[in-house]
Formats: C-alpha cells, sequence, structure tokens
C-alpha cells in the first residue's frame, strides 16, 4: 500500500458548501451504499484508524471524525502539502486518508469534553479508537468507552500492539513494526543491514484489518443484537502476511533470509527465475516459479541444453546457479526496453515479467485507466487532487470519493457542539 498518491499539481482551488459536498458524496447509482445507516465516530488520529475510517465512509457510512480544537489529527502537519501558505489544511497524508468524513472539535481530554464525546458515542454505531494503555488512564478512558453497557455499539481499538501484554505501553513508529514485526529481517541484501519499506505500510494494512474486523461485528451484531470490543495490534496484522517464512521454519527449520532482489536458496521452497534485470531504461522483473515456466524461459532464451545439464536439474540446483543464470537473462535483454521485454516475455512466451514502474508510470498506465481508477477530488482550500479510487469494480457498489473536510467544518451541524464553543 503507498504512503500517498495525491498529485501535487494544483489547477484550482475553490470553495463548495456543504450540500455541494453532500451532492459530490451521492453515489452513481440509485443503488444503497452497503453502509448507508451506519454511523462511526472516528476519534482516532495519523494513518491507522482514519484510513479504517476511510474505508467505511466509501461505503457509504457517516463517518464523523472527532479533531482535537486547534491541533486536528496530527498527520495533518505531516507533508507534502499541496499549498505552502495553508499546511493545515493540504496535507496530502491528511486528504488521502480522510475522504467523505464529517470533522468536528471536542477537546475529550477535559470533563465537559468527555462528557460531549459520550453523548455522541451513544449515537454511534462504530467508535474507532486509538488510545493506548498510557493515554487511557492518563485521560481516565475506560475500555469500553463511557459506556452503556445496553449499548450495541462496535468498538475498535487500533494501537502499535494491542491494550495488553508486555509491549502495549511503549511507543512505536512503521520502522519500529516492520523490525518487531520481521520484515526488516528481510529485506535487503544477504550481507547488507536491513532495509526499511517506504511510509506507513503497517499502518495501512492495520486500516484494513481493522475495516475487516468491523464487517465481521456487524455481521455479527446481525445475528445477536451485541456489539464488540475489538482490540487490534498493528504489529500482529504484520505477522499475519509471514507465509513461507512460517512454513520454511515450521516444517523445515529453515530462518528465511534477506537476499536481495533473489528467491531464497535454503529449504525445499528454493528455487531461480525469481528475480530483477536490467535493461536499457529500467529493471524488468522475472517471476519465473513453476517447471514449465521454467522450459519456456530457457527455449526462449535459446539456450535448451540447460534443459538438459544435470546442473539445472532440480529448483536447488538453478538457486544455486543464480548468479550465472541472471547473466544469462541479462545478455539476453542486451539493449532492449521494459516493453519489448514485456512483450516477448509475457506475450509470446506467456511468462509472467513485469517492468519496475515509477508512480509517475503507474499513474499514467493504461491498465489503471481503462478501470478509471484514479479520480480528480476538488477540496475547497488544496484545490484539485488526483486521488486513487478502490481496487475491485462492482455494477451495483459505487465507493464514495469525495474532499476531506477542513478542520470543525461541521461543528455548526451539531447543536451541542455550538453550546461548546459559544
Amino acid at each position: 500500500m503507498p504512503d500517498f498518491t495525491l498529485n501535487h499539481n494544483i489547477l484550482k482551488t475553490s470553495l463548495i458548501t456543504d450540500t455541494q459536498m453532500a451532492g459530490q458524496m451521492s453515489t452513481k447509482t440509485s443503488f444503497e451504499s452497503p453502509l448507508c445507516n451506519i454511523k462511526v465516530l472516528e476519534v482516532a488520529q495519523g494513518v491507522a484508524g482514519p484510513h479504517c475510517g476511510r474505508l467505511m465512509a466509501a461505503m457509504g457510512a457517516e463517518v464523523i471524525k472527532v479533531e482535537l480544537p486547534s491541533l486536528g489529527d496530527w498527520s495533518r502537519s505531516i507533508g507534502p502539502f499541496l499549498k505552502e501558505d495553508n499546511t493545515s489544511e493540504t496535507s496530502a497524508l491528511f486528504l488521502y486518508n480522510n475522504t467523505n468524513k464529517q470533522s468536528i472539535t471536542i477537546d475529550w481530554r477535559t470533563h465537559k469534553g468527555k462528557k460531549l464525546l459520550a453523548e455522541m458515542v451513544e449515537e454511534a454505531d462504530i467508535i474507532i479508537t486509538d488510545w493506548d494503555v498510557e493515554t487511557r488512564e492518563r485521560h481516565s478512558l475506560p475500555k469500553r468507552i463511557f459506556g452503556n453497557p445496553d449499548h450495541n455499539a462496535i468498538h475498535l481499538s487500533i494501537t502499535p500492539f494491542g491494550l495488553t501484554g508486555p509491549y502495549a505501553r511503549y511507543k512505536s513508529t512503521p520502522i519500529i513494526q516492520l523490525a518487531l514485526g520481521g520484515y526488516l529481517y528481510l529485506t535487503g541484501e544477504e550481507n547488507r543491514e536491513p532495509l526499511m519499506l517506504p511510509g506507513y505500510q503497517p499502518d495501512y494494512l492495520a486500516g484494513l484489518n481493522g475495516h475487516n474486523a468491523v464487517q465481521i461485528a456487524l455481521w455479527d451484531r446481525e445475528k445477536t443484537g451485541q456489539g464488540s470490543f475489538l482490540d487490534m495490534s498493528i504489529i500482529e496484522t504484520l505477522v499475519t502476511l509471514h507465509q513461507f517464512t512460517f512454513e520454511m521454519y515450521t516444517y523445515e527449520g529453515y530462518v528465511r533470509k534477506r537476499h536481495g532482489n533473489l528467491w531464497q536458496k535454503e529449504s525445499s521452497m528454493a528455487n531461480y527465475g525469481i528475480t530483477t534485470i536490467p535493461c536499457s531504461d529500467g529493471h524488468i522483473c522475472f517471476g519465473v516459479a513453476t517447471e514449465d515456466q521454467w522450459e519456456r524461459l530457457c527455449l526462449m532464451l535459446d539456450r535448451e541444453d540447460l534443459l538438459s545439464n544435470p546442473a539445472f536439474e532440480t529448483r536447488n540446483d538453478r538457486r544455486n546457479q543464480a548468479t550465472y543464470l541472471d547473466k544469462v537473462i541479462t545478455d539476453w535483454v542486451g539493449n532492449k526496453t521494459r516493453h519489448e521485454v514485456l512483450l516477448e516475455t509475457s506475450d509470446i512466451w506467456g511468462l509472467p515479467t513485469s517492468p519496475v514502474l515509477s508512480l509517475d508510470e503507474i499513474m499514467d498506465d493504461t491498465q489503471f485507466k481503462s478501470r478509471d481508477f484514479f479520480n480528480n477530488v476538488e477540496h475547497p482550500i488544496a484545490g484539485n487532487a488526483i486521488h486513487p479510487s478502490f481496487p475491485f469494480v462492482s455494477k451495483y457498489i459505487t465507493p464514495k470519493l469525495a474532499p476531506a473536510p477542513t478542520l470543525g467544518q461541521h461543528n455548526h451541524l451539531y447543536k451541542r457542539l455550538r453550546a461548546q464553543n459559544d
């Protein structure tokens, strides 16, 4: 998942009213959105919780984002900014993760603010928070926040380590999560230091899993009439991604290591064919993994002799010859461009290959264009920006995509908040 994919080109700035925004938020079909009768109270900042709220808002939920007065969500202060003269409302990170939402301001750290928030909790179907153990203790925020025991709301808590366990009080950032989750250990060259994935990948994954957990809890509520408290750990969402890593260790005792652009060479899963090769205009990835693909690769390279050579008979044999085989493919590629290699390998020989694309190339790719994946969103202050849509196409469901709110933009819609600000 990308840290953000907003286009930084500012085309124009236009002010829009709440009524105009509501018009933009309407679906393109006459079918109701799946979550159209669900109210979400999002008391979370940054990426994980807001990304979860973004997904629910896209499916039609009314998502009310609760921000601290003056300060707002801390991601508002994270660049890049689409306008340097108003950074609090033009953070690319904030704009991406908060589409389709309302924004109200409540200082829930005060007695009066807690009372206001408690009243709004009573009206919500879903509450999203990111209060860790220390925050909950410091501000007297119980697990079932302010909870009426008969209230059937679903409370999703997303924190780095969950609310229990020896790490529950620790602070974290993406690099900490990736390190403790085992992904730094797997990323980079074998004899070099581990490398970090860019951006907020663990948080995006947690937001996605949080959204899935809420859907299951809603389904359960339909059956039982009961709400749920969902204690989600960002680090645990990372660990669930380990597939071959778990299998190699559990069944064969191998600890998978870093191998740069190549597949691992330990265990029965050792193989050659997953590699990255230079072209005249960049790099192209090969994903050759099966025996029939290996045979077609040899035929394409005009190296049928490799098929009868005992030194390349098994996957382990070929992995041990990775340096030589990389050179064979590199010599075959020669001065070809990525596109020329792709046409021959994928179109003619049916091999899984792909050019390594930069973000500008992704946004100009015909595959994404054909599915209308990128859309223009006009924000009242930030102006026009390009946002990614959602990775599915449906006849009956059209996800909503409307601009993120300005800080406290919707306070006037709630009488109790007007009284707070008087």
